[in-house]
């Protein structure tokens, strides 16, 4: 008589697909951060001029936007619309803020009320036997 077991596959391990897995993640990773060094540090001649032409137009932009937020101007000289500072704005709205009270920005509903529960009647007490 023959073994039931005989002609039934053996379950193959699981832990050499789990090495293969984790050595392919590993290469991917490292070609991945090799390739982002190399091209960090041997940039394009061109792109090294553009890369200084945006920070120009960066630093040019910030000292732009400096120049608003601390001065005086005409925002819309037809409107009466004038530019101030931002401090000078900020002291001059936090009286204002300070004196509101919070509130809600638009209708709370009011929650409907929920009645009480009403107690179970109590169970009738057994008269004492004579």
């Amino acid at each position: 008589m023959s073994d039931p077991n005989e002609h039934s596959p053996k379950p193959r391990a699981l832990w050499p697909f789990f090495v293969l897995g984790l050595i392919l993640i590993v290469l991917f990773w490292g070609v991945n951060v090799g390739l982002t060094r190399w091209n960090a540090g041997n940039p394009e001649p061109e792109e090294a001029a553009r890369s200084l032409v945006r920070i120009k137009y960066l630093a040019d932009l910030r000292a732009e936007e400096s120049a608003k937020l601390e001065s005086y101007a005409w925002a819309d000289r037809t409107n009466g619309t004038v530019q101030i500072p931002i401090k000078v704005a900020m002291k001059q709205i936090l009286p204002v803020l300070v004196a509101v009270q919070p509130h809600a920005a638009y209708p709370v509903a009011t929650p409907v009320p929920v009645p009480a529960a009403t107690p179970a009647p109590a169970a009738p007490t057994p008269a004492p036997q004579p």
